[in-house]
């Protein structure tokens, strides 16, 4: 073992003493140690830093793909880690314990861009880069918080080298996981799962090592691959690892419905035809029958028996007078009914409660459906919220139920609306998943225990869609807020289906003026999670542009308003009651009287936003 791993075992050893008796103030000590270290390694691992250098290197194509996608996985354990652990020290409770948590954060975040600098870019591709590194780093060494043996590492040294390190580096990560593993076992008040998710995080640093590890080793000290490796070579190593290091087309679960690619087809409607004939001819062009047979013969069960789920956007609907928010209830049943024909008995909508019915009442999944007109013969309506099920998941942290009915459905679909968001820039079928699980809230503020994209993954590896829809034919939501409401929305009169959710997503967001798909944080996380396939992809039907279409980044000022949004909504919409549109009160009343200032705040929100109604405006059905 290293300097690094010895220093820490001194560490412990003396915390183990000094804390005799009191393992809660150890816990918080160890807590905070690993919040920073996991913000450093999460920032320092990222992918961009780790492409450019593999670029870099002399290597082989393949071996570069195989390094990167081992990088990535292990990048994203760590942003998971680092999630986690702040959200775990912010709900013990402690207002001094909060504000040194932020602290130690910040201290990650700034020391782990540092060292990714100083490590992997060179003083002429950066120069300015590389002395404000330089500056924080000379600082870090006066005020005593880089160790003697931690600074000869902070230099650019060849990636073999930086490999080693952190071979060492993860073994101190494990050692402390371990140690909390042990005290969280004894101490009381903790959140429900802690002791299980602190053994998962020491079991990953484990495995991040054993990656480092065999990369090194692949390595000489000119960063070429040693005499005798090979690409096979490396993949046989990494894959004892764990499949999600590996690139998909090398993993035993490459069969995985998302990330496939295929046909995405493009149903485009004129204004004068009938949307539920365009529909279903789009169902017929992507053989969906197909799809339903096929997958009854998979399970060996007849079609009739099959029990199929299909998620549509509904809860984010708040008044008639906007019906951009919600799939197109006409659709829902054409769904259904085309289902039917194909000779499924069972058909199920989900859907499930969001944070609005912290604010206003009758929000039940019935409720809202009734109000907004889904109520039909061919389906029946579940609210997932009521049948949460715990759920030990394989991969990410923080999510641990799912709803039942998801969880049990032979065939799934998600038949999302399309729409714009200011943080993620679209909102598709991907995030149509938001709830299935754990409430949605529980990954928006500062306590959250996972990034939202990371938790709607989990629910995605383990209970994929078969298929998938995009509502995107009348009252589409566009502009900074879509995802809430649109007072002037688009009519694409367009319809999407594919098998491959993640493919439909790219399709859609390049109609809807992105120029890389995946800027939107879902769609990247599920192209990290089930690999990219645009390259697989085929568009059948429209490929164009919607037009004419604003979307959250069209000026610099709408810019700067997406920009801000999150970290606002995070910390200063008072766990969203500022952010709420104009709703139908009758329908669904307030839970407690508005106040004054509550009331201006979120008129002034509305407006900000384009979210102010005029009355004479109706939306269209």
């Amino acid at each position: 073992m290293g300097a690094v791993y010895d220093a820490c075992q001194s560490l412990l050893a003396e915390w183990r003493v000094r804390y005799a008796g009191r393992p809660d103030r150890e816990m918080a000590r160890l807590l905070l140690l690993a919040l920073e270290r996991e913000e450093i390694v999460s920032v320092g691992y990222r992918e961009a830093v780790m492409l450019a250098r593999l670029r870099a290197m002399d290597l082989p194509d393949e071996v570069r793909r195989i390094i990167r996608q081992a990088m990535v996985w292990t990048w994203k354990d760590e942003e998971m880690h680092a999630v986690f652990t702040r959200g775990t020290i912010l709900r013990l409770g402690e207002p001094l314990l909060k504000g040194r948590a932020f602290f130690h954060q910040f201290s990650g975040i700034v020391g782990g861009w540092c060292a990714a600098v100083r490590q992997h870019v060179r003083w002429a591709d950066a120069p300015v880069s590389r002395a404000l590194a330089g500056a924080v780093y000379a600082a870090g060494v006066v005020g005593g918080q880089i160790p003697r043996d931690v600074r000869d590492h902070l230099r650019y040294r060849p990636f073999r080298d930086f490999c080693l390190f952190n071979v060492d580096a993860e073994r101190t990560a494990l050692l402390c996981w371990e140690r909390l593993t042990e005290l969280a076992a004894v101490v009381p008040g903790l959140p429900d799962g802690v002791v299980t998710e602190f053994a998962r995080i020491a079991a990953d640093e484990e495995r991040h090592g054993r990656i480092f590890q065999f990369i090194a080793d692949a390595l000489g000290p000119d960063d070429r691959l040693v005499p005798g490796m090979t690409a096979d070579r490396l993949r046989e190593q990494v894959a004892t690892v764990g499949p999600f290091f590996l690139t998909r087309e090398c993993r035993s679960t490459a069969d995985h419905p998302l990330g496939a690619g295929g046909e995405v087809h493009v149903g485009q409607g004129q204004p004068t035809d009938d949307k539920r004939a365009v529909f279903r001819r789009t169902l017929e062009s992507a053989n969906l029958r197909g799809r339903l047979e096929r997958r009854a013969a998979d399970l060996g069960k007849p079609v009739g028996e099959m029990r199929v789920a299909v998620k549509p956007t509904i809860m984010m609907g708040y008044s008639r007078r906007d019906l951009s928010p919600v799939t197109d209830p006409d659709l829902l049943d054409e769904l259904a009914r085309y289902l039917r024909g194909c000779g499924v008995a069972d058909v199920a909508a989900v859907e499930a409660r969001n944070l609005y019915d912290g604010f206003y009442g009758n929000r039940s999944v019935a409720d809202v459906a009734r109000y907004f007109g889904f109520v039909s013969d061919a389906y029946r309506v579940v609210d997932l919220s009521d049948e949460q099920v715990s759920h030990t998941y394989d991969r990410g942290m923080g999510q641990t139920t799912v709803g039942r009915t998801w969880r049990d459905a032979d065939f799934r679909i998600s038949f999302a609306k399309m729409r714009t968001h200011p943080v993620n820039l679209v909102y598709l079928t991907l995030g149509n998943f938001e709830g299935a699980g754990s409430r949605g809230e529980e990954f928006i503020f500062v306590e959250r225990r996972a990034h939202r994209p990371a938790a709607v993954m989990m629910l995605l590896d383990e209970f994929p869609p078969d298929f998938a829809l995009l509502d995107a034919y009348r009252n589409v939501p566009d502009g900074i807020a879509g995802v809430m409401g649109c007072v002037r929305p688009r009519h694409p009169l367009r319809v999407y289906a594919a098998a491959d959710a993640v493919a439909l997503d790219q399709v859609a967001s390049r109609h809807m003026g992105l120029r890389d798909p995946n800027q939107c944080a879902i769609t990247q996380a599920a192209c990290h999670w089930f690999g990219d396939p645009a390259e697989r992809t085929q568009v059948v039907g429209t490929d164009a542009p919607i037009r004419p279409w604003r979307g959250p980044w069209t000026d610099d000022w709408l810019t700067l308003l997406s920009f801000l949004a999150y970290p606002v909504y995070e910390f200063g919409s008072g766990r969203g009651a500022l952010f709420v549109p104009e709703f139908d009160k009758e329908a669904f009343p307030p839970l407690k009287p508005e106040t004054a200032l509550l009331r201006a705040g979120r008129e002034a929100t509305r407006r900000l936003l384009g979210l102010r109604h005029s009355n004479r405006w109706k939306g269209i059905g």
